[in-house]
């Protein structure tokens, strides 16, 4: 944390918003009548904007408003000085008026949730019961855009190259891919199978994100000779081409941690093995508050635990 006596630029947090909305509106009459202010007035906060950041931000023309080459650079930092006001004023006055801890916003990709759910919420419950607790459902590229603009506190997510360095990673446990077949498929006799042995399959994987770039470069860096047939965004249509004998799924074992079905079996991949880290992940500067704070290292710990109980158990 800096000094709080270090003195500070002269901006507001109203200048701040007034440019964040003409950069999302691009009109100046729109943005003077969406925050109930004059065109002169904004006008003016803006020239202030840039007087002190020492450059032009947009550009003014018949046809509408136009960012500057420096002011695109400079939106996703006014976004996120934004988004941090409003969720801290947002606490402020809950715990004006409830007299509570604020609200802790975690943050998690959906194949992490069996880690969560169903004893993390009551544990919190038990251990900081005034504190109010969010769970924001994102995939992982958008949590790591959430973490970064200060919308969520922290989250658990998977690491790949992908994640920046303003992000602090504190790794839980690997998770290893398997691939999902019809249990009368001849390959689902065995516990595991090598990648080679799927080259003559059509193969079913996500479309996008941390998944599919993992096993993408996993294929190209070993030059496997895999055919990859389809690209969906949810699990349910990868299950769906597998049970209709189309495809032979490959995802994350954890995404597996809640298939109920007696046509489908989960076989381990290896030779290579490939998997993913999965992590607890949040900025490095300390946590917005000090009770945020003992939330985080409450259920690291308990992760940490939680993880460990499960591999003796295993053994």
């Amino acid at each position: 944390m800096s000094e709080p006596w270090r003195r500070l630029p002269a901006l507001s947090l109203k200048q701040i918003q007034y440019f964040v909305t003409l950069a999302q509106l691009r009109s100046f009459t729109e943005t003077a009548n969406r925050l109930a202010i004059s065109q002169p007035a904004l006008s003016s906060a803006l020239r202030q904007i840039e007087s002190v950041l020492g450059g032009k931000l947009l550009h003014r023309t018949a046809q509408g408003v136009s960012l500057t080459e420096q002011g695109e650079a400079v939106l996703p930092y006014a976004e996120r000085l934004l988004n941090t006001a409003h969720g801290v004023f947002d606490d402020m006055q809950q715990i004006m008026r409830e007299g509570g801890d604020g609200t802790l916003r975690i943050g998690l990709v959906p194949s992490v949730s069996t880690l969560l759910f169903p004893a993390v919420p009551q544990l919190l419950s038990e251990y900081f019961p005034d504190m109010r607790v969010e769970f924001h459902d994102l995939t992982n590229d958008a949590l790591l855009l959430e973490l970064d603009n200060g919308s969520v506190d922290f989250g658990i997510g998977a690491t790949d190259s992908t994640v920046p360095g303003s992000v602090a990673i504190y790794p839980l446990l690997e998770d290893p891919f398997v691939a999902v077949m019809r249990c009368d498929d001849a390959l689902a006799e065995g516990h595991n199978i090598p990648w080679r042995q799927l080259a003559k399959r059509d193969i079913a994987m996500f479309s996008k994100g941390n998944v599919s770039r993992l096993v993408t470069s996993l294929i190209e860096s070993h030059r496997l000779n895999l055919r990859v047939g389809y690209r969906v965004d949810f699990q349910e249509t990868l299950y769906g081409l597998v049970r209709s004998r189309l495809a032979v799924a490959i995802l994350p074992e954890l995404y597996t941690a809640t298939l109920n079905d007696d046509e489908l079996t989960v076989i381990h991949l290896q030779q290579p093995t490939l998997s993913r880290t999965v992590a607890m992940m949040r900025k490095p500067a300390p946590l917005r508050s000090p009770k945020t704070e003992q939330c985080f290292q409450f259920l690291l710990q308990t992760f940490h635990n939680q993880i460990k109980q499960n591999a003796e158990r295993i053994i």
